[in-house]
């Protein structure tokens, strides 16, 4: 019997380089797709008032003293964040002509989450200069303005957790203020240093803001006194971790929405 004999197929060279062009064809329009597609979702363009600009840019600034003041703009399009931006403007404005006054922001985009902190330092006052601060979180998606509440609820806390971190925070400060010898606690008790704080309750001029995945609360306090502990402190002083993560962390969907 006659053996069979394996016959193979052979591809035609020029068809070859045609399969490669193709395949090198459809490799590069995926590159560009995949490119296009994730500078959209990560850059928001097409929510975006400005696509040219960041989400966040320097609106006004007065760069005439070595007092910086710089007034942030949201830029994106929808018809909240005229509000939002007229909101900034008069939270500046009365800062803006106090020649010794600092205006300065920062902004964070965690998942789908915009947050933006305004600081003012008022040093136009009898006594100490007095810090401000004023936040907005923004649900990316859904191009609403995200209610404390709501952001607390995502962040699975509530006033009562705000208000013991900050509580525990000042303990700790006042605790190191007498360690270091800037006064006794005979000469200075805690509620002394809360009076020179200018903190009456723990959840007054309270803000709150979304970095690298955790919620800080910003807390207006005055850092002066006649004791000089205002070395002590620094901007960071100002910053409260409330919780480190979101109560959960794969389900930014479902982030509750009301706007303010």
């Amino acid at each position: 019997m006659a053996s069979k004999k394996n016959v193979k197929k052979r591809i035609n060279p020029d068809t070859q380089k045609i399969y490669a062009y193709a395949g090198a064809i459809v490799a590069i329009a995926f590159i560009i797709f995949t490119f296009y597609h994730n500078s959209t979702n990560v850059n928001y363009n097409n929510i975006k008032q400005d696509k040219g600009a960041y989400l966040v840019y320097t609106k006004y600034s007065d760069t005439s003293t070595k007092y910086t003041k710089e007034v942030p703009y949201v830029n994106l399009k929808a018809d909240i964040f005229k509000e939002v931006n007229k909101d900034i403007l008069l939270f500046c404005d009365k800062y803006m002509d106090k020649e010794k006054s600092v205006i300065t922001y920062e902004y964070d985009v965690n998942g789908i989450i915009l947050s933006v902190v305004v600081k003012v330092i008022n040093n136009a006052t009898t006594y100490a200069p007095e810090p401000y601060f004023r936040t907005y979180n923004i649900n990316l998606e859904t191009e609403e303005v995200i209610a404390d509440d709501a952001l607390l609820q995502f962040f699975g806390v509530n006033k009562s957790n705000v208000e013991y971190k900050i509580k525990r925070k000042f303990q700790n400060y006042y605790n190191d203020i007498v360690k270091e010898k800037y006064y006794t606690s005979n000469e200075c008790s805690y509620e002394c240093f809360l009076k020179w704080r200018s903190v009456d309750k723990y959840l007054d001029h309270v803000s709150y803001y979304v970095r690298e995945g955790k919620l800080i609360a910003f807390k207006s306090f005055i850092a002066h006194s006649i004791f000089g502990e205002e070395e002590y402190f620094n901007d960071k002083s100002f910053e409260f971790e409330i919780a480190d993560a979101p109560a959960n962390q794969n389900n930014q969907e479902n982030i509750p929405l009301s706007s303010k």
